[in-house]
């Protein structure tokens, strides 16, 4: 697939391969669709697909459903919060949330998760602390523009049906879409996206930062409008590059994926 190719100078690696792989294959799956049962029985259907998407492709999950924990590490309040996935390597640590719901997801479930996530962190042991937190919300359904900057702020990477997730957006410039972009648009590509997806403990060092201070508030306000506006329009730039790359990658991905776990 086309994140295999080497990635061009001067651009850092955010993630390991495995995790590229993982994002570019739950985008597959919730872009094209398809997964069977209703209410409950296809909310576990979506988290039994990719827990064995994660296995298949070497991210071992330290949580699954019903988990108390991200990574063994548990909430610093006591609160015995719900985890759907969650993983701690040497590198980095993941938390995710699952929706496979009808309608889309509400700001209330964005605030949840990233409260979830700050009590999770301040619960760290000294050790666990330090290894980046990245999170990620994979929904079936698309989410609204106000959660969509507030993940941006937050470092929260949303994987929805329609836009390149900005993780994978990223991956997609380094590894050949950058032919395409402007020196300004690449300037933003690699300065500005990444923020967008950066670590909890990041995220936490920049709201001090901004505490107080009136022009980083407006400044973060402008990095967020920026963020998205990058994956609205240099997003469905490189997705049409990427279907004159590879017609259909995406419904081929979806394919090899259901083939791989043996269907959904």
């Amino acid at each position: 697939m086309w994140w295999d190719k080497p990635p061009l100078l001067g651009f850092r690696l955010h993630c390991p391969r495995n995790l590229i792989d993982v994002i570019a294959r739950a985008f597959a799956v919730v872009q094209v669709g398809g997964l069977d049962g209703t209410g409950l029985e296809r909310g576990r259907n979506f988290e039994r697909l990719f827990y064995m998407m994660c296995e298949r492709r070497g991210l071992v999950l330290t949580e699954t459903a019903g988990a108390r924990s991200v990574g063994g590490q548990y909430s610093a309040s006591g609160f015995a919060h719900e985890v759907d996935a969650g993983s701690r390597g040497a590198g980095f640590a993941t938390h995710w949330e699952l929706k496979h719901l009808t309608a889309g997801p509400h700001k209330n479930d964005f605030l949840i998760f990233n409260g979830k996530s700050l009590d999770f962190l301040l619960g760290h042991s000294a050790t666990a602390v330090t290894t980046p937190l990245l999170r990620f919300f994979l929904t079936a359904t698309n989410v609204s523009d106000e959660c969509r900057r507030f993940s941006a702020f937050w470092g929260i990477s949303i994987i929805e049906p329609d836009r390149l997730p900005l993780l994978l957006l990223y991956e997609c410039v380094i590894r050949g879409g950058a032919t395409l972009l402007s020196d300004a648009d690449l300037k933003a590509v690699n300065k500005v996206l990444p923020e967008g997806f950066r670590s909890l403990q990041d995220s936490v060092a920049d709201l001090a930062r901004h505490a107080g201070d009136t022009k980083q508030n407006v400044d973060a306000r402008r990095r967020v409008a920026e963020i998205i506006d990058i994956q609205e329009e240099i997003g469905a730039q490189m997705l049409d590059y990427l279907d004159e790359l590879q017609a259909d990658w995406l419904d081929e991905l979806a394919e090899l994926t259901w083939k791989e776990v043996g269907g959904w």
